[in-house]
């Protein structure tokens, strides 16, 4: 029995001896890992370089996140686990950790530490969730560090976060000298309003980024001599008191840097202006390249137009209520004057008009020929975005006027001369005098494009015929050579009527040259036939919807393919 222990006790002790052994080479074979790693050639890189490289590894998003899973903000702190090297370079990188998402909160105060007096840049999101308790306490404690703070977003969708979003404003100190951006947003539907404390980014005199939503400001205290401020975007935001037109316009005047101006809803209310500022010179916005004014009254349109100096190349989308058709006279005579200091960049070459009604204008200007705005072969991301946008409605139609008297006057106002070509994406509900009166006389428009049913427009075409009657009618539409019909009807004769017009015009020498059929109702084959006749390209998808013929055979399915021809 003796002898069987000794054996055990032996063995053990070898095994012992072995790992022993083993537990020491792993050491050693640790630390010419280590060495190893010392000598390898990213290892003889500068502190600072590698830094830069972290930099870049946490602003960086793979593209299998990017597309298919939630963003992960904290992956890239999976290279400071890579030796120790790398580790000890990144624990002494403060600006590394100076990115404090309290969406994970955890590491929010990890970070903190670890930023030490780096520049702070903090996100918080309120989601109504117990941890928002915590979330708030931690973020006021570093939102009192306003000397440190260079970017602050607050994004909260529940009604129950007020007290701790008006908590953490609060907690802004007057003083933010650094503060580059700063972002409320309070998105929740419920009719609340928070106001951003009158101390709040007083002296923040580099601000160049401010997005407010549904966040009340004053305009005097919080935008006053921001001379830094590039972008202002200010959404649903309610004004603590009314600003006089003066105070306003210093205000503008304290931001010669701004390049994009979004008002939402959030046009201040101005006090009627004093006898003098109609005096004043223009106050000149020359870099501005985005204005956005939404839900604005005409006359707070025309006060601002009436003031303000806009410089060449300012994209413009206007949506306001007026009275009547007069409402937007001046401010679209001085759009036009805006759109005509740059023939380069801010020249009107084709319209997408979104409706057309008596009472509402809506349409979108690009710089760039209506095939390129439609086009299916060129990518969104290579085309330019529209140069103009308007969606003016008015409350009444004043008596005894031509119907369409708001496009008549704005068309008449603004520089359409170089228009080629206009789409037209609903179906216009403004009278065909009105219609020809507002395009009839553009020199360079070239193509018509109606991306909806318009069973008036054989009708227009044929008015835009010069009358036998009279030898004192132009002929409208002169420069006319494509016309474009998706998910048109052709019905009651409207076949036979196109013809008539198109011989009409080529008889006189303004025959049109291609004509595009996609999608429509109530054409086939051999009506293409018949208007390859007269039009020498005629490109038809070869689909028919609708019933074109009277007899059973072929009425059986409204729905055919052909050839294309």
């Amino acid at each position: 029995m003796a002898t069987v222990a000794f054996g055990f006790n032996t063995g053990t002790d070898a095994i012992n001896i072995i790992d022993s052994k083993i537990e020491q080479y792993e050491k050693e074979i640790l630390a010419l890992k280590t060495q190893r790693n010392a000598h390898a050639t990213i290892s003889r890189l500068p502190p600072e370089l590698l830094t830069r490289i972290f930099e870049w590894c946490k602003h960086s998003e793979p593209v299998s996140t990017r597309y298919y899973f939630r963003r992960r903000p904290l992956a890239w702190i999976g290279c400071t686990h890579v030796c120790r090297l790398w580790r000890s370079i990144a624990l002494n990188s403060p600006t590394l950790w100076s990115d404090i998402d309290f969406d994970h909160f955890t590491w929010a105060k990890e970070m903190l530490i670890r930023s030490k007096m780096a520049d702070l840049k903090v996100s918080i999101h309120l989601q109504g969730t117990p941890e928002d308790v915590k979330k708030a306490e931690s973020a006021r404690s570093i939102l009192c560090q306003g000397s440190r703070l260079v970017k602050m977003n607050i994004h909260t969708w529940d009604k129950d976060c007020d007290n701790y979003v008006q908590g953490m404003l609060r907690s802004l100190p007057r003083s933010t000298p650094k503060l580059r951006s700063l972002e409320i947003s309070l998105t929740s539907s419920y009719p609340r309003v928070i106001f951003l404390p009158s101390e709040s980014i007083c002296e923040a005199e580099k601000l160049e980024r401010l997005t407010l939503l549904r966040c009340g400001i004053d305009w005097v205290q919080h935008l006053s001599n921001k001379s830094f401020l590039t972008v202002l975007t200010l959404v649903n935001v309610h004004n603590i008191s009314a600003i006089s037109a003066a105070k306003f316009l210093q205000c503008l005047a304290g931001m010669p840097s701004i390049r994009k101006l979004e008002l939402i809803a959030a046009f201040p209310a101005i006090e009627q202006p004093d006898t003098g500022v109609h005096s004043l010179q223009r106050i000149p916005l020359l870099h501005l390249q985005e204005l956005k004014l939404k839900e604005c009254s005409a006359s707070a349109l025309d006060f601002f137009f009436k003031h303000v100096a806009l410089g060449a190349g300012v994209s413009i989308n206007i949506t306001s209520h007026g009275n009547d058709e007069s409402s937007f006279m001046g401010v679209l005579g001085e759009i036009s004057s805006t759109l005509s200091l740059n023939k380069t960049t801010s020249t009107l070459r084709s319209l997408e008009i979104v409706s057309a009604t008596s009472k509402n204008l809506a349409m979108t200007g690009y710089s760039h020929d209506l095939q390129e705005v439609g086009g299916k072969a060129i990518a969104p991301a290579e085309l330019e975005g529209p140069i103009l946008t308007l969606d003016l409605t008015i409350s009444s139609v004043s008596s005894g006027l031509v119907q369409g008297m708001l496009w008549t006057n704005a068309c008449s106002s603004l520089p359409l001369a170089s228009i080629k070509g206009i789409s037209w994406a609903r179906e216009p509900a403004i009278s065909v005098q009105a219609m020809i009166s507002c395009f009839g006389n553009l020199p360079n428009l070239e193509s018509l494009e109606y991306c909806c049913g318009y069973p008036q427009l054989d009708t227009m075409l044929q008015a835009s015929l010069p009358s036998p009657d009279t030898t004192s009618q132009e002929l409208k539409f002169p420069k006319l050579r494509k016309l474009t019909l998706e998910n048109f009807t052709f019905g009651g004769g409207c076949v036979n009527n196109l013809i008539d017009v198109f011989i009409q015009r080529y008889e006189c020498g303004a025959e049109l040259e291609k004509l595009v059929i996609v999608d429509c109702y109530e054409v086939d084959d051999i009506d293409v036939v018949l208007l390859n006749e007269v039009v020498a390209d005629v490109t038809w998808d070869g689909i028919v919807h609708g019933d074109t013929s009277d007899s059973e055979e072929d009425s059986e399915s409204d729905y055919h393919y052909y050839y294309n021809f």
